[in-house]
């Protein structure tokens, strides 16, 4: 009987274990090789934006097209790494 608590108490001191060591090893990786897009320091030209007043006087299609042509270049940019 006494097998199956030790058992039964070691099984939680396991788990934080594994999850800290989990844990360690993913903020090891992230800092050796950061997935966060921003991080990666690739310069990406937005061109050039139009200011608030710009946007408030576009019509929509203007705004989508303003939109594409900025964000176009970022995914690009994303997806070539």
């Amino acid at each position: 009987m006494s097998d199956v608590r030790l058992i039964c108490a070691m099984v939680p001191v396991l788990l934080l274990l594994a999850s800290a060591v989990g844990t360690w090893w993913v903020l090891r990786q992230e800092r050796r090789r950061p997935s966060s897009y921003a991080r990666h320091g690739v310069p990406v030209h937005l061109g050039d934006a139009p200011s608030q007043e710009q946007w408030r006087q576009m019509s929509a299609n203007a705004r989508k097209a303003a939109d594409t042509a900025v964000s176009g270049p970022a995914e690009s940019a994303r997806g070539r790494e």
